[in-house]
Protein backbone atom coordinates (compact mmCIF):
# COMPACT_ATOMS: atom_id res chain seq x y z
CA UNK A 1 0.00 0.00 0.00
CA UNK A 2 1.13 3.73 -1.00
CA UNK A 3 2.19 6.03 1.90
CA UNK A 4 1.18 9.70 1.05
CA UNK A 5 3.75 12.02 2.60
CA UNK A 6 2.15 15.85 2.56
CA UNK A 7 5.04 18.34 2.85
CA UNK A 8 4.83 21.96 3.91
CA UNK A 9 7.43 24.83 3.00
CA UNK A 10 9.69 26.61 4.97
CA UNK A 11 9.27 30.41 5.48
CA UNK A 12 8.76 32.40 1.85
CA UNK A 13 9.02 29.33 -0.42
CA UNK A 14 6.35 27.40 -1.86
CA UNK A 15 5.25 24.04 -2.27
CA UNK A 16 7.62 23.70 -5.19
CA UNK A 17 10.83 22.76 -3.07
CA UNK A 18 9.43 19.60 -2.90
CA UNK A 19 8.71 18.33 -6.33
CA UNK A 20 12.25 16.55 -7.27
CA UNK A 21 11.22 14.37 -4.21
CA UNK A 22 7.94 12.81 -5.93
CA UNK A 23 11.32 11.02 -7.92
CA UNK A 24 13.22 10.73 -5.63
CA UNK A 25 11.30 8.42 -3.05
CA UNK A 26 10.07 4.86 -3.78
CA UNK A 27 7.04 4.63 -5.64
CA UNK A 28 5.19 3.71 -2.74
CA UNK A 29 5.75 7.26 -1.25
CA UNK A 30 2.99 9.51 -3.05
CA UNK A 31 4.72 13.10 -2.37
CA UNK A 32 1.81 15.54 -2.18
CA UNK A 33 3.03 19.17 -1.35
CA UNK A 34 0.59 21.73 0.56
CA UNK A 35 0.76 25.15 -0.69
CA UNK A 36 0.73 28.03 1.33
CA UNK A 37 -1.65 30.77 0.57
CA UNK A 38 -0.25 34.07 -2.06
CA UNK A 39 2.62 31.80 -3.34
CA UNK A 40 3.08 29.48 -6.18
CA UNK A 41 -0.23 27.97 -7.47
CA UNK A 42 -1.93 29.86 -4.66
CA UNK A 43 -0.01 33.43 -5.90
CA UNK A 44 -2.22 36.27 -5.60
CA UNK A 45 -4.46 34.65 -2.39
CA UNK A 46 -4.56 36.69 0.80
CA UNK A 47 -1.69 35.91 2.78
CA UNK A 48 -2.56 34.57 6.71
CA UNK A 49 -1.49 36.45 9.00
CA UNK A 50 -1.83 33.95 12.24
CA UNK A 51 -0.60 30.97 12.88
CA UNK A 52 -4.67 29.95 13.73
CA UNK A 53 -5.49 31.82 10.41
CA UNK A 54 -2.86 29.25 8.37
CA UNK A 55 -3.69 25.97 10.00
CA UNK A 56 -7.40 26.76 9.13
CA UNK A 57 -6.47 27.21 5.69
CA UNK A 58 -4.17 23.88 5.72
CA UNK A 59 -6.73 22.00 7.37
CA UNK A 60 -9.51 23.05 5.12
CA UNK A 61 -7.05 21.81 1.84
CA UNK A 62 -6.10 18.30 3.64
CA UNK A 63 -9.16 17.01 5.44
CA UNK A 64 -10.65 15.53 2.38
CA UNK A 65 -7.80 14.41 1.15
CA UNK A 66 -7.54 11.81 4.67
CA UNK A 67 -9.41 8.81 2.68
CA UNK A 68 -7.84 5.81 4.82
CA UNK A 69 -4.68 5.71 2.84
CA UNK A 70 -1.91 5.79 5.48
CA UNK A 71 0.23 9.19 5.62
CA UNK A 72 3.32 11.12 6.64
CA UNK A 73 3.62 14.97 6.83
CA UNK A 74 6.89 16.51 6.76
CA UNK A 75 7.37 20.30 7.71
CA UNK A 76 10.91 22.29 7.20
CA UNK A 77 12.01 25.51 9.46
CA UNK A 78 8.51 27.63 9.98
CA UNK A 79 6.49 24.16 7.83
CA UNK A 80 7.51 21.93 10.77
CA UNK A 81 5.82 24.26 13.27
CA UNK A 82 2.87 24.60 11.05
CA UNK A 83 2.77 20.56 10.61
CA UNK A 84 2.90 20.04 14.47
CA UNK A 85 -0.10 22.07 15.01
CA UNK A 86 -1.81 20.85 11.93
CA UNK A 87 -1.55 17.37 13.46
CA UNK A 88 -2.28 18.69 16.27
CA UNK A 89 -6.03 20.04 14.56
CA UNK A 90 -6.59 16.94 13.55
CA UNK A 91 -6.50 15.20 16.32
CA UNK A 92 -9.13 17.70 18.21
CA UNK A 93 -11.70 16.92 15.13
CA UNK A 94 -10.95 13.19 15.32
CA UNK A 95 -9.26 12.55 11.95
CA UNK A 96 -7.14 9.48 11.75
CA UNK A 97 -3.37 10.52 12.28
CA UNK A 98 -0.29 10.79 10.24
CA UNK A 99 2.17 7.40 10.77
CA UNK A 100 4.85 9.90 10.58
CA UNK A 101 5.76 13.44 11.58
CA UNK A 102 8.76 14.99 10.41
CA UNK A 103 9.97 17.81 11.99
CA UNK A 104 13.10 19.49 10.39
CA UNK A 105 14.76 22.59 10.98
CA UNK A 106 12.61 23.85 13.44
CA UNK A 107 12.09 24.48 17.03
CA UNK A 108 9.83 23.27 19.01
CA UNK A 109 6.54 25.18 20.42
CA UNK A 110 7.95 26.17 23.96
CA UNK A 111 11.73 27.10 22.17
CA UNK A 112 12.54 30.17 20.45
CA UNK A 113 15.37 31.18 18.31
CA UNK A 114 15.10 35.25 19.36
CA UNK A 115 12.61 37.01 20.12
CA UNK A 116 13.09 40.32 17.78
CA UNK A 117 9.89 41.25 16.08
CA UNK A 118 11.55 41.51 12.46
CA UNK A 119 8.25 41.85 10.27
CA UNK A 120 8.25 44.94 11.86
CA UNK A 121 11.32 45.94 10.36
CA UNK A 122 11.60 48.19 6.69
CA UNK A 123 12.39 45.82 4.23
CA UNK A 124 15.85 46.26 3.58
CA UNK A 125 16.86 46.38 7.03
CA UNK A 126 14.69 43.39 7.55
CA UNK A 127 16.87 41.35 4.59
CA UNK A 128 19.80 42.11 6.08
CA UNK A 129 18.53 40.41 9.15
CA UNK A 130 17.25 37.52 7.50
CA UNK A 131 20.39 36.98 5.72
CA UNK A 132 22.42 37.57 8.81
CA UNK A 133 20.34 34.63 10.26
CA UNK A 134 20.71 32.32 7.47
CA UNK A 135 16.81 32.33 7.01
CA UNK A 136 17.14 33.40 2.91
CA UNK A 137 18.73 31.30 0.24
CA UNK A 138 21.89 33.05 -1.01
CA UNK A 139 19.78 32.88 -4.54
CA UNK A 140 17.85 34.79 -3.35
CA UNK A 141 19.47 38.18 -2.54
CA UNK A 142 20.96 38.54 -5.91
CA UNK A 143 17.81 38.90 -7.51
CA UNK A 144 15.81 41.56 -7.13
CA UNK A 145 12.65 40.88 -9.54
CA UNK A 146 12.25 38.06 -7.20
CA UNK A 147 13.11 40.02 -3.67
CA UNK A 148 10.22 42.39 -4.77
CA UNK A 149 7.61 39.19 -5.02
CA UNK A 150 9.22 37.67 -2.34
CA UNK A 151 9.23 40.16 0.65
CA UNK A 152 5.84 40.57 1.31
CA UNK A 153 5.58 36.21 1.78
CA UNK A 154 8.28 36.10 4.00
CA UNK A 155 7.64 38.84 6.13
CA UNK A 156 3.59 37.28 6.34
CA UNK A 157 5.55 34.25 7.76
CA UNK A 158 8.27 36.13 10.30
CA UNK A 159 4.80 37.24 11.82
CA UNK A 160 3.26 33.84 12.00
CA UNK A 161 6.15 32.89 13.37
CA UNK A 162 7.04 35.60 15.86
CA UNK A 163 3.37 36.15 17.07
CA UNK A 164 3.09 32.17 17.84
CA UNK A 165 2.15 31.88 21.37
CA UNK A 166 2.01 28.25 21.13
CA UNK A 167 -0.92 26.50 23.49
CA UNK A 168 1.04 27.14 27.00
CA UNK A 169 1.63 23.03 27.77
CA UNK A 170 3.00 20.81 25.22
CA UNK A 171 0.46 18.71 23.09
CA UNK A 172 1.98 15.16 23.30
CA UNK A 173 0.50 13.69 20.08
CA UNK A 174 0.55 9.73 19.62
CA UNK A 175 3.13 9.59 16.34
CA UNK A 176 6.29 8.92 15.84
CA UNK A 177 8.39 11.75 15.64
CA UNK A 178 11.56 12.08 12.88
CA UNK A 179 13.09 15.23 13.52
CA UNK A 180 16.21 16.15 10.98
CA UNK A 181 18.78 19.08 11.94
CA UNK A 182 21.48 20.67 11.00
CA UNK A 183 24.54 20.91 12.79
CA UNK A 184 25.60 24.09 11.83
CA UNK A 185 22.30 25.65 12.48
CA UNK A 186 21.54 29.17 14.09
CA UNK A 187 18.19 29.44 13.90
CA UNK A 188 17.80 25.39 15.52
CA UNK A 189 20.34 24.13 17.48
CA UNK A 190 20.43 20.61 17.09
CA UNK A 191 19.80 20.29 21.09
CA UNK A 192 16.66 22.69 20.51
CA UNK A 193 15.52 19.43 18.28
CA UNK A 194 15.97 17.16 20.86
CA UNK A 195 13.38 18.82 22.77
CA UNK A 196 10.38 17.72 20.16
CA UNK A 197 10.86 14.74 22.37
CA UNK A 198 8.32 15.77 24.94
CA UNK A 199 5.73 16.50 21.85
CA UNK A 200 5.67 12.55 21.06
CA UNK A 201 3.92 9.94 22.50
CA UNK A 202 5.02 7.61 19.60
CA UNK A 203 8.97 6.94 18.73
CA UNK A 204 11.49 9.41 18.54
CA UNK A 205 14.82 9.75 16.34
CA UNK A 206 17.07 12.75 15.53
CA UNK A 207 19.07 12.72 12.61
CA UNK A 208 21.71 15.44 12.44
CA UNK A 209 22.94 16.39 9.01
CA UNK A 210 26.06 18.60 7.89
CA UNK A 211 25.40 22.34 7.07
CA UNK A 212 23.37 24.89 8.30
CA UNK A 213 19.13 25.86 8.01
CA UNK A 214 19.37 24.99 4.17
CA UNK A 215 20.84 21.33 4.69
CA UNK A 216 17.64 20.69 3.25
CA UNK A 217 18.66 21.45 0.26
CA UNK A 218 22.58 21.03 0.53
CA UNK A 219 22.02 17.48 2.35
CA UNK A 220 18.99 16.54 -0.40
CA UNK A 221 20.18 12.74 -0.41
CA UNK A 222 20.70 12.66 3.38
CA UNK A 223 17.27 13.51 3.99
CA UNK A 224 15.64 11.40 1.61
CA UNK A 225 17.21 8.92 2.86
CA UNK A 226 16.01 9.90 6.36
CA UNK A 227 12.10 9.82 5.11
CA UNK A 228 12.42 6.49 3.54
CA UNK A 229 13.81 4.43 6.04
CA UNK A 230 11.69 6.15 8.44
CA UNK A 231 8.51 4.90 6.45
CA UNK A 232 10.05 1.78 5.47
CA UNK A 233 9.57 1.04 9.01
CA UNK A 234 5.69 1.21 8.76
CA UNK A 235 5.29 -0.43 5.33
Amino acid sequence: MKIRLFTIPYSGSSASIYLSWKRLLPDQVEVVPLELPGRGKRFGSKLCQSMLELIEDLYSHIQNQLDGQPYAVFGHSLGGLVAYELCVKLMENGHPLPMHLFLSGCNPPHLRYGEENLHTLPDALFLQEIAKLGGITPELQVNPEVMRVFVPIIKSDYKIYELYAGKGTAVKLPIDFSVLAGKNDPLMPVESGREWKKYTKGSFRMTEMEGGHFFIHDQLDHVINAVESALIVHK
